[in-house]
């Protein structure tokens, strides 16, 4: 093959439900029209925005006397021309597996984050750092554009290939006029937004792309004026608070408001005065609201079932989906109840009961396990509004029993604590406590081992609390973590002699 029949190669990486395969189309169809064969093919990645699709494209012009080219299915390392992500994560991705060089590829990105199922799930904080991504883009690239397209198409109402293909064609990548580009998208379900997007995207991508969306900067927050007889009784307990916690403290009394009641949103605030009245600066007070008002609403069956079956978890389903007003929706939920589940709902001393006996607990696990429920059933319905009235009761549960025996602990060692700063170090560990059955036992377990220790020292110190943090929350490798508490035993042994 001659150079002047040289291919122009494409990669695009697009999540499910971004229309990764429409843009593909999109792209065969200008060049078809344009008089240029063009060759696809997609290696799929997990579908429904929890992994990239990637779509490889190898255009070059029609010959009216040559035999028609044969070109390559799959994509080469330093042998790509085009790199397109609608998500910069992705990007790094491209640059960790050699598609990116800095002699040929032009890198197209949206540099909005959609994260991970690995960087949700991860115990501290497993993002991936974007700005490091970025930099990392501009040396590797031989051209970067980018810009938050996620942002522009929510403004036009479409989704995010209508973006990537105006930055497409906007950075000049591909010898096609913008006028077949439009007439493209002339026809078909939304062309209108498409149309919008595309322009935007076009003129961004045409003059570089590369400033970062910029939000508006948050305005300072004021306790709102009292409207209901439940607002006159609390708001004067936060607005008696200093106004560094306002804010913190009256979240927190919505979110246990709605967990619980005002007797419960009452307790937290109530907590939180014990704790401003030791603290000069705010920021432990600031630190210690936060974690404990997360921490009182711990995620149990009811507050579960109270979330999946609240009008407004429909209602940003149907606006995530794009359903139309009145079109049926079908949701599919994943239970997977376990026999501690059951036993946390009950009594306390029935819960502790039947944890204890080994038939029981055979008996029920037996019955228990995975199962999927569909939301548009009433059986479901019934079922989960059932559960979710239970927080009625929730008091009274082994469940919770259990764990504010935990939430005692940490806040009474946040209130004895020597200085300042190791209380804020104490209270910082709040963070620990995530996730659910294995997880969730691990983390609190390990935080319960932190206080111990802390404890037992004569003098603690900021240092400790924080590497046993860190330590504690590596995984599920428990060596580090059991290494720094032993080797804190062994120096205070001494001393308990």
């Amino acid at each position: 093959m001659t150079a002047s029949l040289k291919t122009i190669n494409m990669l695009v990486a697009a999540l499910g439900g971004e229309g990764g395969g429409v843009l593909t189309n999109w792209l065969i169809e200008v060049a078809k029209r344009s008089g240029w064969y063009c060759q696809s093919t997609s290696l799929a990645g997990v579908a429904q925005r929890t992994g990239a699709t990637i779509y490889y494209l190898e255009f070059i012009p029609r010959s009216t006397n040559g035999p028609e080219p044969v070109m390559s299915l799959f994509p080469a390392q330093g042998d790509i021309d085009i790199a397109v992500t609608s998500e910069i994560a992705e990007a790094g991705r491209m640059i960790s597996r050699g598609f990116i060089s800095p002699e040929r590829t032009t890198l197209i990105s949206s540099n909005h984050r959609v994260y991970g199922i690995t960087e949700k799930s991860d115990t501290t904080d497993g993002t991936a750092d974007t700005a490091f991504i970025l930099d990392l883009s501009a040396r590797y690239a031989s051209r970067f554009v980018h810009f938050d397209l996620l942002e522009l198409v929510q403004r036009h109402g479409t989704v995010i290939s209508a973006g990537l293909f105006g930055a497409i064609a906007g950075a000049g990548v591909l010898p096609f006029q913008r006028d077949i580009f439009t007439k493209v998208l002339a026809t078909g379900k939304g062309a209108a937004a498409n149309r919008a997007a595309f322009d935007e995207s076009f003129d961004r991508a045409q003059s570089g792309g590369v400033t970062l969306y910029d939000p508006d900067p948050p305005s300072a927050f004021a306790l709102p004026e009292a409207t209901t007889p439940l607002g006159a009784r609390l708001l004067p307990l936060i607005a008696a608070l200093p106004q560094e916690v306002h804010e913190v403290a009256y979240q927190g009394v919505v979110r246990l408001l709605d967990y619980q009641d005002e007797a419960y949103a009452s307790d937290f605030l109530q907590r939180v005065t014990q704790v401003a009245g030791i603290d000069d600066g705010y920021d432990l007070t600031q630190e210690t609201a936060r974690w404990l008002a997360l921490w009182m609403a711990f995620e149990d069956v009811p507050r579960v079932a109270q979330l999946k079956c609240r009008p407004a978890r429909e209602a940003e389903i149907r606006e995530e989906v794009r359903a139309a007003p009145g079109q049926f929706i079908q949701v599919t939920e994943f239970f997977h109840p376990r026999v501690e589940e059951v036993a946390a709902l009950l009594p306390k001393k029935w819960g502790q009961r039947l944890l204890n006996s080994d038939l029981l607990t055979k008996v029920l696990g037996s019955v228990l396990g995975a199962r999927k429920l569909r939301t548009d059933k009433v059986v479901t319905q019934w079922t989960l509004r059932r559960l979710a009235a239970l927080k009625g009761s929730r008091r009274k549960s082994l469940g919770f029993s259990q764990e504010w025996v935990m939430i005692e602990r940490w806040f009474s060692a946040v209130m004895a604590a020597q200085s300042t700063d190791v209380a804020k170090a104490i209270a910082d560990c709040g963070g620990m406590v995530k996730g659910y059955g294995a997880t969730r036992h691990r983390t609190t377990s390990r935080l319960l081992a932190i206080l111990d220790a802390a404890k037992a020292q004569d003098v603690v110190t900021v240092d400790f609390i924080r590497q046993a943090q860190k330590a504690a929350m590596l995984g599920e490798d428990s060596s580090a973590f059991d290494d720094l508490i032993q080797s804190e035993s062994l120096l205070i042994e001494p001393a308990v002699r």
